[in-house]
């Protein structure tokens, strides 16, 4: 498809929760820009029920290696049959969905008996509907605020462990916005807040909203970012404010 070579794929998977119950998602974010892509208005979903899977719901080791042939298999034969996009699929509760996009969705089942076949032990089914919005892309595969702010986090942090293999305890500053001072005050007065100093409280031109930024000592990793990102996040949009992102000084 000449289309897709000009699209920029950015694969990443995330893990988020519905109901409580964990979702393991794995989605192209390098196409967001371009969604919805007009010439592809038709989403087909394939579903299947996984056969070895833990205890939450995810498949086992040993199936994954089937899984990644099997995936494989259906984007090349529904690119080569159907001229369809692969964007993403999710994973829960011992279920599995895949989702691609496509200009129409003429002959599909039969590339997909043909693909199953050699995957008989699989219990499958699959649907195509209009999606001209991109809706399923967007609604079910692509992360939400929070989801995609802990990524881009995650790399941030990747990428200064790489050039910082062992580093002792930082100062992290990090950015916020807000509307007015009593939505930033209430936000500095978040229990657990009193660690952090404030370095930069600035109105913005016009006296219409408010730039923050604070800082702390911490040590640099993954449990950092899991545990103080998300709390950062919804608190200052408890408050009616911005959660910008961190640096490291």
């Amino acid at each position: 498809m000449a289309f897709s070579q000009k699209l920029q794929h950015d694969w990443e998977n995330y893990v988020t929760s519905i109901r409580g119950k964990p979702v393991s998602v794995n989605v192209d974010l390098g196409i967001r820009p371009f969604v919805p892509l007009i010439d592809l208005p038709f989403v087909i979903v394939v579903r299947l029920k996984l056969q070895q899977t833990n205890d939450a719901g995810m498949p086992v080791q040993e199936e994954v290696m089937i899984l990644n042939d099997l995936e494989e298999k259906l984007t090349d034969q529904l690119s080569r049959g159907q001229g369809a996009l692969y964007v993403g699929r999710f994973t829960q509760r011992g279920i599995r969905e895949y989702y691609f996009y496509t200009s129409d969705t003429l002959g599909y089942q039969p590339t997909l008996v043909s693909v199953f076949a050699s995957f008989p032990s699989y219990q499958w089914l699959a649907q195509s509907k209009k999606d001209e919005a991109w809706q399923n892309y967007l609604n079910v595969l692509y992360p939400s605020e929070l989801d995609k702010m802990l990524i881009e986090s995650r790399r941030q942090l990747s990428a200064f462990l790489k050039d910082n293999a062992s580093i002792p305890k930082k100062t992290v500053s990090y950015f916020f916005e807000f509307p007015d001072d009593a939505s930033c005050k209430l936000f500095l007065q978040t229990n657990g807040f009193s660690k952090y100093t404030v370095n930069q409280y600035t109105r913005k031109s016009g006296g219409k909203g408010i730039s923050m930024m604070f800082s702390s000592i911490e040590s640099i990793d993954r449990k950092w970012v899991e545990t103080t990102m998300p709390v950062l996040f919804s608190e200052s949009k408890k408050h009616g404010g911005l959660y910008k992102g961190w640096e490291i000084d």
